[in-house]
């Protein structure tokens, strides 16, 4: 495939200032239409400062700085406010930002949609808003601390694991419930443990593909056996797909616990309503006692209800925000904040709260096969060192935004930084797509063979990124081409067959360095059609990454995991784009949220002021 058709493509446009009155709307329509206003304001003002320019220049020409930036946003966000308020709307209520924990409310919260459509904790998608509701009302064995990986308990209290790292032995809790009323034991862990080793691809993401056998020794001790040794089985047990669910949810079709109907949980919450599209509730449960110690208090939680809804449109988000409609916006796992989102967020009273998110970082993963583009390494080799990742960082997100520097995340365990693979040098891609024999045309454009250089980015979603990314492909003579497709079932399909130059996709929130074994292993997993390397390139990594997966010690794991890395950033399999983090916006009433390792929010400590 070397170009998208005319009708998926997509390319950047200016919208037009709307028209017409908003006084008689309704609440949603209104905020459309004055969040509309505040972005044709910035465009206003930003045209008028650069005199026409686009925003997205060289790192010579830098776009409009961090403070002339948040103040041309706080001016449009304050002119949509008043707006709005003029429409009969009200900006967000004050609060104390400090003081003793209080009882009871309802939380606001707004997320993008689940676009898998599931709720099952195993099922869910990797995206932080459906784990964050899988969070609140299912627990793991173990918990992680998201800043230093240590694991420590949950619903097991303790564990041990043999010296060949084949056998791991878990205490489980005593006098834990599920919300059904079931007694939580071992029998009920290794039901869990056994239906998730029985699904392929989430077999593999947590470690569970050489299980030999999960079994109950006692009324609270499970003993789980590997064929091989599996040290990264360990950090699986916190995530959120090993939750733990009642064992008659675990009767019920897997297809059918999508719908959360008849799911239960050990967790704070209880799940009262999932319509993946517009609403989602959870409810407190009142018998419930923290069972992690990164818990800040041991009783139940403090709020009544969580109301999570769902809008698509994040001007949408915002300018409920800004009303006073709601109390938090969780954005999506691929949209972090942008800095005219969190002037306008700041405008109105709330905070960021932000943190990476561990695994692989936002990578372009190219398809090598014979006759793409990018099957040439130098062409992969250009088009990194045509990337301005500085200039993607504080364009695309904000100031002050993370710059990518490996093909891990930041807070990944094993991170090695690789300056190489995240070099700006224009001069350098120019030069290697010339020794490559492709020749800058007259319309702009290299060409080889009577053929344009054209690169097909195929994705699930629209991004401010794919603008920045054509503009910067263009300096040196590469055609950039956005084909979207936002259903997961057939972005899936797409991905495995290899109809595509480069993917962004996969992605995995787990702080272990195996994470890359979603896409390069020899097991059946999620992306197991990522094309980035030609086939005995690829049985080189995986024979890399089962020596890795097999090490009996931290440091063995870590030394092959970082020769892995090596490998594939020499061979431009992974090419870093940008760090990813998991962004929150909380009015000045909300208290006490917590990041998991996954960069779930858990809301078990979180109040509100009156």
């Amino acid at each position: 495939m070397t170009a998208c058709a005319a009708s998926t493509c997509w390319k950047p446009s200016r919208t037009a200032v709307p028209s017409g009155r908003a006084a008689d709307q309704p609440l949603i329509t209104r905020i459309r239409f004055i969040t509309r206003i505040r972005n044709h304001i910035i465009t206003r003002l930003w045209g008028a400062a650069h005199e026409g320019e686009a925003i997205m220049n060289n790192r010579k020409n830098r776009p409009l700085s961090g403070r002339i930036g948040k103040a041309f946003a706080a001016i449009a966000s304050v002119a949509a406010i008043a707006a709005l308020a003029a429409c009969g709307g009200s900006s967000a209520s004050g609060g104390d930002n400090a003081g003793t924990p209080q009882q009871g409310g309802t939380l606001r919260l707004i997320q993008f949609p689940d676009t898998g459509q599931c709720i099952d904790p195993s099922q869910a998608i990797s995206d932080s808003g459906p784990r964050t509701v899988v969070r609140n009302y299912v627990e793991s064995l173990t918990d992680q601390d998201p800043d230093t990986g240590k694991l420590v308990p949950r619903l097991a209290s303790d564990w041990q694991v043999s010296e060949d790292a084949k056998t791991y032995t878990f205490h489980i809790r005593q006098g834990i419930t599920f919300s059904d009323g079931e007694k939580l034991d071992a029998a009920a862990v290794v039901k869990n443990i056994e239906s998730l080793s029985k699904q392929a691809a989430i077999s593999k993401v947590l470690s569970l593909n050489s299980l030999e056998k999960a079994e109950a020794t006692d009324a609270n001790t499970v003993t789980v056996t590997f064929s091989t040794p599996n040290l990264a089985f360990l950090n699986s047990t916190a995530s959120t797909k090993f939750g733990i669910i009642a064992p008659k949810s675990l009767d019920i079709p897997a297809a059918q616990r999508c719908s959360g109907q008849g799911v239960y949980g050990t967790g704070p919450f209880t799940l009262e309503q999932y319509d993946p599209n517009t609403k989602t509730i959870l409810k407190r449960r009142a018998d419930y006692k923290p069972t992690s110690e990164l818990a800040k208090h041991q009783g139940a939680a403090y709020l009544d209800t969580i109301e999570i809804s769902y809008v698509p449109e994040e001007s949408v988000r915002l300018g409920t925000f800004s009303s006073g409609q709601a109390d938090a916006i969780h954005a999506a796992t691929t949209e972090q904040f942008t800095r005219n989102a969190v002037a306008q967020i700041k405008a109105a009273g709330g905070t960021i709260q932000s943190h990476s998110i561990p695994g692989q970082a936002f990578n372009i993963y190219p398809n090598v096969a014979d006759g793409k583009p990018l099957s040439d390494i130098k062409v992969r080799q250009a088009l990194s060192y045509a990337i301005d990742r500085a200039t993607y960082a504080t364009t695309v997100y904000r100031e002050g935004y993370p710059v990518v520097g490996s093909v891990y995340d930041a807070t990944s365990v094993g991170l090695v930084k690789s300056p190489d693979t995240t070099t700006y040098d224009v001069d350098k891609a120019n030069k290697l797509l010339d020794e490559a024999g492709w020749k800058q045309g007259d319309d702009g454009y290299r060409h080889k063979d009577g053929k344009k250089l054209t690169i097909v980015w195929f994705d699930a979603t629209k991004r401010t990124g794919q603008e920045l990314l054509i503009d910067e492909l263009r300096k040196v003579g590469i055609d950039l081409q956005v084909d979207i497709n936002p259903s997961a079932g057939e972005n899936l399909k797409r991905v495995q067959s290899g109809d595509y130059d480069f993917v962004t996709t996969p992605y995995n929130a787990k702080n272990d360095p195996n994470v890359f074994d979603l896409i390069y292993s020899d097991q059946p997993s999620f992306y197991s059609g990522v094309h980035s390397l030609t086939p005995d390139k690829l049985k080189q990594a995986q024979d890399i990454l089962k020596q890795a997966d097999e090490g009996t010690t931290k440091e063995a794991r870590l030394e092959q995991y970082s020769k892995f890395q090596k490998f594939i950033e020499e061979n431009y399999a992974a090419i870093p784009l940008s760090e990813r983090t998991q962004d929150l916006a909380v009015s000045n009433k909300v208290h006490g949220t917590r990041f998991g390792v996954e960069t779930t929010v858990d809301f078990t400590d979180t109040w509100l002021s009156k």
